[in-house]
């Protein structure tokens, strides 16, 4: 009796030590991978016990995926030293500390009685830039305007080009650089002044003089610049005209998203800004439903969630997609 009980503290023991040893393993690997330091021994102690509960976290859910419990997968990636405290109170959306107001900008309604394709996927039509990195700047708003004026102008002119955030950090006055802005104050910038190429004027994750030359800008005709209320709006907007650009809250879950179709927890204030770039639907097994899905392209690198990007749950306002969508019509 005795010794099968100093045999299962040995056990237990054992388990602990294993699984501090892994932990040592990961938590080196991870920081090497994402080049993370630390200024001090107490901040990395902080980052690690943050990291441990993401680590602990990431693992309980990908094993409910495995049992068919969630739709999606997490990753351990470059957020995972991040408190959720912190996780949720990232934001890059403002303009110069005022509130989104929908009245400023003209909202534009699909009729209804046409069939819209069950799905489509701008990247198929080769007009969609590849996926970029806003890094440490807070110019998310830029980042989804530019992405949506480059998918629009390579769908009218069968070119793609890749136009410069950096003009809109340094030049549009109404929002607030790297402490955020609008992607609709963003558009509206475009409008009036144009955009200069990514190759002429880089990005630099920090604001710094403007140093825009109009000369080197390229010009657009509008027809329309509107705003979109309701997601059967938004799917008529991306399937007849192209990419737009929306608010979304991305906290909660958001951050460690790594594969599948997103329908975890976020706050549904938005907070960031980002594309949707096409959408369908997919056949759920486990309760022989069907899933709606937008495809949302992210400006937080290929590191993140699936390429950079990631498969969010259509038709339920996840996140308050709808709260702010935005395009323009070109001429």
């Amino acid at each position: 009796m005795h010794l099968d009980k100093y045999l299962l503290v040995l056990s237990a023991i054992f388990l602990c030590v294993s699984c501090s040893l892994l932990l040592d393993q990961e938590w080196k690997a991870w920081k090497s991978k994402h080049e993370k330091t630390y200024a001090t021994p107490y901040q990395e102690e902080f980052r690690r016990k943050a990291w441990e509960q993401t680590w602990h976290k990431v693992q309980k859910h990908n094993q409910k995926y495995e049992e068919g419990l969630t739709k999606y997968t997490m990753a351990v990636n470059t957020f995972a030293d991040l408190t959720q405290e912190e996780r949720d109170s990232k934001s890059c959306l403002s303009g110069k500390g005022k509130p989104f107001r929908q009245t400023e900008t003209p909202v534009h309604s699909y009729v209804k009685d046409f069939d819209l394709p069950e799905s489509i996927d701008w990247r198929d039509k080769n007009c969609v830039t590849p996926v970029k990195d806003q890094g440490l700047c807070g110019s998310c708003w830029a980042f989804s305007a530019i992405g949506v004026l480059e998918s629009l102008h390579c769908i009218q002119t069968g070119e793609l080009v890749q136009f410069s955030e950096q003009q809109l950090v340094d030049c549009d006055d109404t929002d607030d650089a790297c402490c955020g802005g609008f992607p609709k104050n963003a558009l509206r910038h475009v409008i009036h002044n144009g955009i200069m190429k990514a190759k002429d004027y880089e990005y630099a994750a920090k604001q710094s003089a403007c140093a825009y030359k109009p000369d080197e800008a390229i010009k657009f005709n509008v027809s329309k610049y509107y705003i979109l209320e309701g997601e059967d709006n938004m799917a008529s907007s991306v399937a007849l005209g192209g990419p737009i650009t929306v608010g979304l809250g991305a906290g909660g879950d958001f951050h460690l998203y790594n594969s599948g179709i997103f329908t975890g927890d976020c706050p549904e204030q938005p907070n960031h800004a980002v594309i949707i770039v096409g959408y369908g639907s997919e056949h759920d097994k486990e309760s022989d439903e069907t899933v709606d899905y937008w495809i949302v392209r992210n400006s937080w690198g290929k590191g993140w969630g699936d390429n950079g990007y990631i498969k969010m749950q259509r038709n339920v306002n996840l996140c308050g997609i709808d709260t702010m969508p935005a395009s323009m019509d070109l001429l």
